[in-house]
């Protein structure tokens, strides 16, 4: 099964996230600063890139940049935040974006687009928003 790199510094989310990915069958490694993220990958790429912004001793941003610059051009890489202005991750490489707070469902199913080999139309390179608190007409 395709290797997950879960890379936050809350390790509430990276665990829960970890958990759940492990439960749909990937094999998950976890990161909590954007240094380790980055030896990480030059270790031993991974299928997919789940990348916070606001990581400790190397942003996110930075690690992005890095590894766009280091030859990984193709890895997907997931950026999750809840900041404003998402798109200039798109400019700097990242191939999705996941505002924050996100749904597992959301997660599990973009990070299947990305491990299936086929890029789905309209996911490729997109910022794609949590769902929307449903309501009821009471």
């Amino acid at each position: 099964m395709a290797r997950i790199l879960v890379v936050d510094d809350e390790r509430a989310i990276t665990d829960f996230v970890a958990d759940a990915l492990s439960d749909e069958g990937y094999t998950v490694t976890v990161c909590h600063d954007g240094a380790s993220a980055l030896l990480e990958v030059h270790r031993e790429a991974p299928d997919v890139v789940l990348l916070d912004i606001g990581l400790p001793v190397m942003s996110g941003d930075l690690v992005l940049r890095q590894l766009r610059a280091d030859g990984f051009t193709t890895l997907p890489i997931i950026v999750a935040s809840a900041g404003t202005h998402l798109d200039q991750f798109l400019a700097l490489g990242a191939t999705a974006i996941l505002r924050k707070p996100f749904g597992l469902e959301r997660l599990i199913d973009l990070v299947a687009v990305y491990t299936s080999g086929e890029q789905a139309q309209g996911l490729e390179r997109s910022i794609v928003q949590p769902p929307l608190p449903s309501s009821t007409g009471d």
